[in-house]
Protein backbone atom coordinates (compact mmCIF):
# COMPACT_ATOMS: atom_id res chain seq x y z
CA UNK A 1 0.00 0.00 0.00
CA UNK A 2 3.32 2.29 0.04
CA UNK A 3 2.08 5.11 -2.43
CA UNK A 4 5.01 6.57 -4.60
CA UNK A 5 5.58 10.21 -4.85
CA UNK A 6 2.32 12.42 -6.19
CA UNK A 7 0.17 9.03 -6.16
CA UNK A 8 -3.24 10.05 -5.14
CA UNK A 9 -3.92 9.18 -1.78
CA UNK A 10 -7.97 9.95 -2.34
CA UNK A 11 -8.21 5.92 -3.70
CA UNK A 12 -6.18 4.26 -0.24
CA UNK A 13 -8.52 6.33 1.94
CA UNK A 14 -11.54 4.95 0.07
CA UNK A 15 -10.26 1.44 0.43
CA UNK A 16 -9.71 2.13 4.03
CA UNK A 17 -13.05 3.89 4.94
CA UNK A 18 -14.98 0.88 2.76
CA UNK A 19 -12.46 -1.59 4.79
CA UNK A 20 -13.91 0.04 8.82
CA UNK A 21 -17.28 -0.09 7.06
CA UNK A 22 -17.70 -3.30 6.33
CA UNK A 23 -15.84 -4.48 9.83
CA UNK A 24 -18.14 -1.90 11.66
CA UNK A 25 -21.47 -3.67 9.82
CA UNK A 26 -20.80 -7.31 10.51
CA UNK A 27 -19.73 -6.35 14.05
CA UNK A 28 -23.12 -4.70 14.41
CA UNK A 29 -24.81 -7.74 13.12
CA UNK A 30 -22.80 -9.97 15.38
CA UNK A 31 -23.82 -7.57 18.38
CA UNK A 32 -27.43 -7.42 17.71
CA UNK A 33 -27.74 -10.86 16.05
CA UNK A 34 -30.57 -11.60 18.73
CA UNK A 35 -32.71 -8.81 17.34
CA UNK A 36 -31.62 -8.72 13.49
CA UNK A 37 -31.76 -12.15 12.81
CA UNK A 38 -35.66 -12.83 11.48
CA UNK A 39 -35.66 -16.44 13.47
CA UNK A 40 -34.02 -18.08 15.90
CA UNK A 41 -30.82 -20.11 14.38
CA UNK A 42 -31.80 -23.26 16.63
CA UNK A 43 -35.46 -23.28 15.88
CA UNK A 44 -36.61 -26.44 13.88
CA UNK A 45 -39.47 -26.56 11.39
CA UNK A 46 -39.20 -30.10 9.72
CA UNK A 47 -42.13 -29.33 7.79
CA UNK A 48 -39.89 -26.82 5.97
CA UNK A 49 -36.77 -28.44 6.01
CA UNK A 50 -34.20 -27.83 3.05
CA UNK A 51 -36.63 -24.98 1.50
CA UNK A 52 -35.11 -22.93 -1.06
CA UNK A 53 -34.25 -19.35 -1.14
CA UNK A 54 -37.50 -16.83 -1.07
CA UNK A 55 -36.97 -15.78 -4.13
CA UNK A 56 -36.24 -19.39 -5.53
CA UNK A 57 -40.11 -20.16 -4.49
CA UNK A 58 -42.21 -21.63 -6.56
CA UNK A 59 -46.19 -21.06 -7.13
CA UNK A 60 -47.48 -23.84 -4.89
CA UNK A 61 -44.76 -22.64 -2.28
CA UNK A 62 -46.28 -19.12 -1.96
CA UNK A 63 -47.46 -18.72 1.31
CA UNK A 64 -44.63 -20.08 3.15
CA UNK A 65 -42.92 -18.57 5.75
CA UNK A 66 -39.86 -16.90 3.86
CA UNK A 67 -36.10 -17.40 4.18
CA UNK A 68 -33.93 -15.42 2.75
CA UNK A 69 -31.28 -17.93 2.02
CA UNK A 70 -33.50 -20.84 2.65
CA UNK A 71 -33.82 -23.65 5.40
CA UNK A 72 -31.15 -26.71 6.38
CA UNK A 73 -32.45 -30.43 7.00
CA UNK A 74 -33.86 -29.08 10.30
CA UNK A 75 -35.66 -26.58 9.31
CA UNK A 76 -33.14 -23.92 10.47
CA UNK A 77 -33.26 -20.44 9.05
CA UNK A 78 -29.99 -20.01 7.30
CA UNK A 79 -29.34 -16.31 7.02
CA UNK A 80 -30.53 -16.38 10.70
CA UNK A 81 -27.49 -18.67 11.14
CA UNK A 82 -25.31 -16.58 8.96
CA UNK A 83 -25.99 -13.52 11.40
CA UNK A 84 -25.00 -15.54 14.49
CA UNK A 85 -22.10 -16.75 13.31
CA UNK A 86 -20.74 -13.32 12.87
CA UNK A 87 -21.41 -12.98 16.84
CA UNK A 88 -19.72 -16.60 17.08
CA UNK A 89 -16.51 -15.24 15.06
CA UNK A 90 -16.28 -12.09 16.71
CA UNK A 91 -16.56 -13.60 20.21
CA UNK A 92 -14.18 -15.84 18.82
CA UNK A 93 -11.39 -12.47 17.92
CA UNK A 94 -12.56 -11.16 21.28
CA UNK A 95 -11.34 -13.95 23.57
CA UNK A 96 -7.97 -15.67 21.04
CA UNK A 97 -6.11 -12.36 19.70
CA UNK A 98 -5.87 -11.26 23.68
CA UNK A 99 -4.62 -14.16 24.59
CA UNK A 100 -2.21 -14.91 21.82
CA UNK A 101 -1.30 -11.15 22.59
CA UNK A 102 -0.74 -12.05 26.06
CA UNK A 103 1.64 -14.82 25.18
CA UNK A 104 3.70 -13.25 22.46
CA UNK A 105 4.57 -9.91 24.41
CA UNK A 106 5.25 -11.78 27.68
CA UNK A 107 7.59 -14.56 25.90
CA UNK A 108 9.43 -12.06 23.45
CA UNK A 109 10.02 -9.46 25.93
CA UNK A 110 11.52 -11.94 28.25
CA UNK A 111 13.35 -13.55 25.58
CA UNK A 112 15.02 -10.67 24.48
CA UNK A 113 15.63 -9.25 27.60
CA UNK A 114 16.68 -12.09 29.46
CA UNK A 115 19.97 -13.34 29.59
CA UNK A 116 21.42 -16.19 26.92
CA UNK A 117 19.87 -18.96 28.29
CA UNK A 118 16.46 -17.99 27.82
CA UNK A 119 17.35 -17.30 24.85
CA UNK A 120 18.44 -20.25 23.44
CA UNK A 121 15.45 -21.77 24.66
CA UNK A 122 13.29 -19.53 23.24
CA UNK A 123 14.88 -19.64 20.07
CA UNK A 124 14.54 -23.88 20.14
CA UNK A 125 10.60 -23.54 21.37
CA UNK A 126 9.78 -21.01 18.78
CA UNK A 127 11.86 -23.40 15.99
CA UNK A 128 9.99 -26.34 17.25
CA UNK A 129 6.25 -24.76 16.83
CA UNK A 130 7.21 -23.22 13.76
CA UNK A 131 8.19 -26.14 12.21
CA UNK A 132 3.95 -27.65 12.69
CA UNK A 133 1.73 -25.99 10.55
CA UNK A 134 -0.62 -24.32 12.36
CA UNK A 135 -3.76 -25.79 10.83
CA UNK A 136 -2.58 -29.32 12.21
CA UNK A 137 -1.74 -28.03 14.97
CA UNK A 138 -5.06 -26.43 15.90
CA UNK A 139 -7.05 -29.60 14.76
CA UNK A 140 -4.81 -32.22 17.20
CA UNK A 141 -5.46 -29.46 20.08
CA UNK A 142 -9.28 -29.33 19.25
CA UNK A 143 -9.33 -33.10 18.52
CA UNK A 144 -7.70 -33.34 22.70
CA UNK A 145 -10.08 -30.88 24.26
CA UNK A 146 -13.06 -31.52 22.64
CA UNK A 147 -13.64 -34.95 24.77
CA UNK A 148 -12.51 -33.02 28.19
CA UNK A 149 -14.65 -30.90 29.86
CA UNK A 150 -12.90 -27.76 28.70
CA UNK A 151 -14.93 -29.33 25.19
CA UNK A 152 -17.97 -27.73 26.88
CA UNK A 153 -17.46 -24.51 28.01
CA UNK A 154 -18.34 -21.73 26.15
CA UNK A 155 -20.51 -23.79 23.78
CA UNK A 156 -17.47 -25.78 22.82
CA UNK A 157 -15.78 -22.39 21.96
CA UNK A 158 -12.55 -22.52 24.40
CA UNK A 159 -11.33 -25.06 22.33
CA UNK A 160 -10.82 -23.25 19.55
CA UNK A 161 -9.99 -19.87 21.77
CA UNK A 162 -6.68 -22.21 22.96
CA UNK A 163 -6.36 -23.58 19.53
CA UNK A 164 -5.29 -20.69 18.52
CA UNK A 165 -3.53 -18.72 21.32
CA UNK A 166 -0.97 -21.96 21.66
CA UNK A 167 0.13 -21.64 17.85
CA UNK A 168 -0.19 -18.11 16.66
CA UNK A 169 1.50 -16.33 19.95
CA UNK A 170 4.57 -17.22 18.40
CA UNK A 171 4.92 -15.30 15.28
CA UNK A 172 4.08 -11.96 17.77
CA UNK A 173 6.64 -13.35 19.90
CA UNK A 174 9.71 -14.42 17.10
CA UNK A 175 8.66 -10.01 15.99
CA UNK A 176 8.68 -8.86 19.07
CA UNK A 177 11.84 -10.30 20.46
CA UNK A 178 14.30 -8.94 17.36
CA UNK A 179 12.65 -5.64 17.95
CA UNK A 180 13.55 -5.80 21.85
CA UNK A 181 17.02 -6.60 21.12
CA UNK A 182 17.32 -3.31 18.64
CA UNK A 183 15.36 -1.75 21.09
CA UNK A 184 18.22 -2.45 24.32
CA UNK A 185 20.94 -0.71 21.87
CA UNK A 186 19.03 2.65 21.53
CA UNK A 187 20.97 5.52 23.52
CA UNK A 188 18.17 6.74 25.31
CA UNK A 189 17.79 3.29 27.11
CA UNK A 190 21.11 3.41 27.67
CA UNK A 191 20.93 6.82 29.40
CA UNK A 192 17.83 5.85 31.56
CA UNK A 193 20.32 2.73 32.56
CA UNK A 194 22.77 5.07 33.46
CA UNK A 195 20.31 7.42 35.50
CA UNK A 196 19.29 3.79 37.46
CA UNK A 197 16.33 2.69 36.37
CA UNK A 198 15.40 -0.57 36.67
CA UNK A 199 14.21 -3.35 34.55
CA UNK A 200 10.54 -2.97 35.07
CA UNK A 201 11.01 0.74 34.88
CA UNK A 202 12.65 0.17 31.40
CA UNK A 203 10.05 -2.30 30.18
CA UNK A 204 6.86 -0.48 31.01
CA UNK A 205 8.11 3.28 30.27
CA UNK A 206 10.24 2.64 27.49
CA UNK A 207 10.40 -0.61 25.55
CA UNK A 208 6.86 -1.12 25.37
CA UNK A 209 5.34 2.13 24.32
CA UNK A 210 8.18 1.44 21.67
CA UNK A 211 6.77 -1.75 20.24
CA UNK A 212 3.28 -1.64 20.75
CA UNK A 213 2.30 -0.39 17.32
CA UNK A 214 3.62 -3.39 16.20
CA UNK A 215 1.24 -5.07 18.08
CA UNK A 216 -1.65 -3.08 16.82
CA UNK A 217 -0.41 -3.88 13.35
CA UNK A 218 0.46 -7.49 14.02
CA UNK A 219 -3.39 -7.97 15.94
CA UNK A 220 -5.65 -6.47 12.74
CA UNK A 221 -3.09 -8.39 9.77
CA UNK A 222 -3.89 -11.80 12.41
CA UNK A 223 -7.67 -11.78 13.44
CA UNK A 224 -8.69 -12.77 9.78
CA UNK A 225 -6.10 -16.06 10.83
CA UNK A 226 -9.24 -16.97 13.72
CA UNK A 227 -11.56 -16.63 11.64
CA UNK A 228 -10.51 -18.59 9.09
CA UNK A 229 -9.25 -21.49 11.57
CA UNK A 230 -12.51 -21.81 12.77
CA UNK A 231 -14.16 -21.82 8.94
CA UNK A 232 -11.37 -24.69 7.93
CA UNK A 233 -12.31 -27.02 11.28
CA UNK A 234 -15.76 -26.37 10.09
CA UNK A 235 -15.43 -27.00 6.88
CA UNK A 236 -13.63 -30.57 7.25
CA UNK A 237 -15.99 -31.41 10.12
CA UNK A 238 -14.55 -30.26 13.18
CA UNK A 239 -17.15 -27.80 14.59
CA UNK A 240 -17.22 -26.18 17.98
CA UNK A 241 -20.15 -28.84 18.80
CA UNK A 242 -20.83 -32.04 16.26
CA UNK A 243 -24.07 -31.65 15.08
CA UNK A 244 -25.99 -35.46 15.23
CA UNK A 245 -29.54 -34.60 15.46
CA UNK A 246 -31.59 -31.02 15.86
CA UNK A 247 -31.00 -30.67 19.63
CA UNK A 248 -26.98 -30.53 19.67
CA UNK A 249 -26.64 -27.41 17.69
CA UNK A 250 -26.61 -25.11 20.16
CA UNK A 251 -24.08 -22.88 18.81
CA UNK A 252 -23.79 -21.80 15.23
CA UNK A 253 -21.00 -20.39 13.65
CA UNK A 254 -19.77 -20.12 9.53
CA UNK A 255 -17.92 -23.10 9.82
CA UNK A 256 -20.74 -24.98 10.99
CA UNK A 257 -22.91 -23.70 7.75
CA UNK A 258 -19.87 -24.16 5.45
CA UNK A 259 -20.29 -28.01 6.44
CA UNK A 260 -23.95 -27.94 5.93
CA UNK A 261 -23.80 -26.20 2.81
CA UNK A 262 -20.96 -28.90 1.45
CA UNK A 263 -23.76 -31.60 1.47
CA UNK A 264 -26.34 -28.89 -0.23
CA UNK A 265 -24.41 -27.49 -2.64
CA UNK A 266 -26.30 -28.46 -5.64
CA UNK A 267 -29.36 -28.25 -3.81
CA UNK A 268 -28.97 -24.63 -2.50
CA UNK A 269 -25.29 -23.01 -3.39
CA UNK A 270 -26.11 -19.92 -0.82
CA UNK A 271 -25.05 -21.91 1.85
CA UNK A 272 -21.90 -22.48 0.79
CA UNK A 273 -21.69 -18.99 -0.96
CA UNK A 274 -23.18 -16.65 1.91
CA UNK A 275 -20.17 -17.56 4.83
CA UNK A 276 -17.66 -17.82 2.12
CA UNK A 277 -18.62 -14.26 0.97
CA UNK A 278 -18.41 -12.67 4.74
CA UNK A 279 -15.04 -14.71 5.30
CA UNK A 280 -13.61 -12.84 2.26
CA UNK A 281 -14.79 -9.87 3.13
CA UNK A 282 -14.21 -9.52 6.87
CA UNK A 283 -10.22 -10.94 5.48
CA UNK A 284 -9.64 -8.29 2.81
CA UNK A 285 -10.91 -5.66 5.00
CA UNK A 286 -8.72 -6.17 7.79
CA UNK A 287 -5.89 -6.78 5.35
CA UNK A 288 -6.57 -3.29 4.07
CA UNK A 289 -6.48 -1.70 6.96
CA UNK A 290 -3.57 -3.44 8.80
CA UNK A 291 -1.58 -2.38 5.56
CA UNK A 292 -2.72 1.24 6.29
CA UNK A 293 -1.61 1.18 10.10
CA UNK A 294 1.57 -0.17 9.43
CA UNK A 295 2.39 1.76 6.86
CA UNK A 296 1.07 5.11 9.31
CA UNK A 297 2.82 3.47 12.33
CA UNK A 298 6.37 2.28 10.98
CA UNK A 299 6.98 3.12 7.24
CA UNK A 300 10.43 1.42 7.32
CA UNK A 301 8.58 -2.25 8.62
CA UNK A 302 6.94 -4.26 5.60
CA UNK A 303 3.78 -5.35 6.18
CA UNK A 304 4.95 -9.08 5.28
CA UNK A 305 7.00 -9.04 8.70
CA UNK A 306 3.85 -8.92 11.15
CA UNK A 307 1.76 -11.69 9.34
Amino acid sequence: MRLLPGTNVKPVRRRVWLSALTILLISLLGIFAPFVAPYDPTQMQIGLSNHPPAWYNTPSQKGLPDHLLGTDTYGRDIFSHLIHGARTAMFLVLIAIPLAVLIGVVVGVVAGWGNRYLEALFLRLTDILSSVPSFMFAVIVVFILRVTPAGTVLGGLLTLILAHALINWVGLARLLYTEVLKVKQLAFMEAARSLGAGTFHQVFKHVLPHIAHLIIVWVVNNIPTVILLEALLGYIGIQILPVTDGSSFQDVSWGGLILIGRSKLNRNPFILLAPTLCILAISMSFSMLGEYLNDRMNPQLESSDLI
